[in-house]
């Protein structure tokens, strides 16, 4: 019974991945929920989360994500592969996360994500050499 559940909230964080938004996301979120992933404090509850999601999404406005796979561990824990990809500084950026889901009650009561925020910020911060710096510093706004 717990996968036929398990597989309907994948289907639902697929789908609001897919064009996230704001309100879209947060409602996949029990109020009380916690947030936790590389380069970020924690997200507690709603509005933790929606502040934290205007951010990213005000940050790489055309952000997508892809579920590639998912497993269910037991009734109430989920983890979920997300591609993500997006345009940061008029260049194309992507990274995999692992997100490790609790459930409860068919909605999202913790996630911690798993990503290397290292690589993620070094592919934000790599730029052509022949750049003018000018050019660079606009870019980085």
């Amino acid at each position: 019974m717990f996968q036929t559940e398990t597989a309907e909230f994948v289907r639902r964080f697929a789908d609001a991945w897919a064009a996230p938004t704001v309100d879209g996301l947060v409602a996949l979120a029990q109020p009380d929920a916690t947030f936790s992933q590389p380069l970020s404090t924690t997200a507690r509850g709603h509005a933790g989360l929606s502040n934290f999601l205007d951010e990213l999404l005000q940050t790489i406005p055309d952000l997508r994500g892809e579920v590639v796979t998912w497993a269910a561990a037991d009734e109430h824990t989920v983890f979920v592969e997300l591609k993500l990809s997006g345009t940061f500084g008029r260049r194309p950026i992507g990274w995999t996360t692992i997100d490790k889901i609790v459930l409860r009650d068919g909605l999202i009561a913790e996630r911690v994500a798993n990503f290397d925020g290292l690589r993620l910020l070094g592919s934000i911060a790599r730029r052509p050499r022949g750049w003018p710096a000018w050019l660079r510093a606009k870019l980085d706004r």
